[in-house]
């Protein structure tokens, strides 16, 4: 695994982001601390200059000298200012050669710059000041030095700085560490992928039960991938069924029209066996138009179509479709609706899902037998039932007659293709409905049932 892999890698690249925020959010809450401190230091220093200012201006002079003194002397570390001034401007007592430079005399402390008299203090220095004018005409001014807030700085980038640098490791490291191990697992995704590609198609994404997004991907590929084997299979499966299917009625055709050819002896017998000919044609014909009308259906495109549609109107167009089929195969056909129900859906295909039902029953169904449209509630659902009287179907055979091409024993000698019940399976699924399949409840016979979803209930 190449380094440049882990930083092009969508976790480092979020680290980094992830730590350029920490790292602005940090230089910011730096700032402020260090804005606020600034500023409640220098209200504090305010505050004890107008105090000191309002108790020595109060004093009569010779208390006033001495309090000047007793400043002086507590000033070991010539960070406060003193002066008493004539009203001449003379220095009188304390440690200011002059009067700052633009100091209103208001008793409000004001930031200006100031020289002390000592010899070891600096030419001038940044001050806040006070200035208060005297009852005798002389001024009062006491001073402190905020350079000290200025050293503020110092500590406060040391301690960013120590807070910082861990930070940018930490979330570097941190996106190192999650780069690589996200390339590990898109290495051995690559992998299996590549297996698959090669024709492997058992292969199934790696989960290492962590339930994390990369297992939760891999068990939705592998449903996938499960889906995707299984269509190709029925797809094998079903290309098999085709050139079996077709190559039947094809060899037919082709064997009467040869034997047609060189044995007919006259026109009558010739038509014979082309009438013969175009019927095993036909029987090609329809079982590529039932695969075509399958993969149609399997499509969903016909969903854009859907509408409200009445089931009891479509039992009653099948039921009166088969009613002379089934005369003339000496059945009895009973139609039974309990009320109207309305379900979303496109009524061509639900018309032509029940009449392959009610055709299969018909074929199935022995002379004198029965076969039953009924159109009620099912599991709280609408839905349609078709019941014959006929052979019925043996449990091990009711999923895989919704199989393409799937003839039981019992239909082996019965017309048809095998792919009735797998256009009514695909119109069945196009819906999201279910197709159920029973046994009667008295006697031989197969129930097939529809049940729709139900149409939820308009607003008021």
């Amino acid at each position: 695994m190449f380094p440049t892999e882990v930083f092009r890698a969508a976790p480092f690249r979020l680290a980094v982001a992830f730590a350029a925020s920490i790292a602005a959010v940090t230089l910011l809450l730096f700032v402020f601390i260090y804005w606020q401190t600034e500023v409640f230091e220098t209200a504090r220093i305010d505050n004890i200059l107008r105090a000191e200012v309002a108790v020595i201006s109060g004093e009569n002079e010779a208390e006033m000298l001495r309090s000047v003194s007793r400043q002086l002397a507590g000033n070991l570390f010539r960070v406060s200012f003193i002066g008493l001034f004539a009203p001449d401007g003379q220095l009188r007592a304390g440690n200011l050669k002059h009067l700052p430079e633009g100091l209103p005399v208001d008793g409000v402390a004001h930031r200006v710059s100031a020289a002390g008299i000592e010899p070891e203090a600096p030419g001038s220095a940044v001050v806040r000041a006070v200035a208060r004018r005297l009852p005798s005409g002389g001024v009062l001014v006491i001073a402190r030095d905020i350079e000290v807030l200025a050293e503020l700085r110092q500590p406060v980038l040391q301690a960013l700085e120590i807070g910082l640098i861990p930070a940018f490791l930490l979330s570097f490291g941190t996106g190192i560490l999650l780069s690589r191990r996200a390339l590990s697992r898109v290495k051995i995704v690559h992998q299996t992928i590549e297996r698959i590609m090669r024709g492997d198609l058992h292969e199934r994404l790696p989960r290492i039960g962590t339930r994390d997004e990369f297992d939760r991907l891999a068990a939705s590929v592998n449903r996938m991938l499960d889906q995707i084997e299984r269509l190709l299979l029925e797809v094998k499966g079903v290309g098999d069924n085709i050139a079996h299917d077709l190559r039947t009625p094809l060899a037919r055709a082709r064997a009467k029209l040869e034997r047609g050819r060189n044995s007919a002896e006259g026109l009558s017998q010739l038509r014979s066996v082309v009438d013969t000919a175009v019927a095993d044609l036909d029987q090609a014909i329809s079982i590529s138009t039932a695969l075509l009308r399958i993969g149609e259906i399997e499509t969903g495109r016909r969903r854009s179509g859907f509408g409200h549609v009445d089931l009891a109107e479509i039992a009653r167009e099948v039921a009166d479709l088969y009613q002379p089929v089934g005369e003339e195969h000496q059945l009895t056909l009973t139609l039974a609706i309990d009320g109207a129900h309305v379900v979303a859906g496109d009524g061509e295909l639900l018309m032509e899902a029940v009449a392959n039902l009610v055709d299969n029953a018909v074929k199935f169904t022995p002379p004198g037998g029965e076969v039953r449209l009924t159109v009620g509630m099912q599991d709280g659902a609408p839905a349609i039932r078709v019941e014959d009287t006929g052979p019925g179907i043996p449990p091990a055979d009711r999923e895989a007659v919704l199989r393409r091409f799937y003839r039981a024993e019992a239909s082996r000698h019965t017309a048809g293709n095998g792919l009735g019940l797998s256009i009514v399976g695909a119109i069945v699924r196009l819906h999201h409905f279910r197709l159920m399949l029973s046994d009667r409840a008295q006697g031989s016979g197969a129930v097939f049932a529809i049940v729709a979803t139900p149409e939820p209930a308009a607003e008021g």
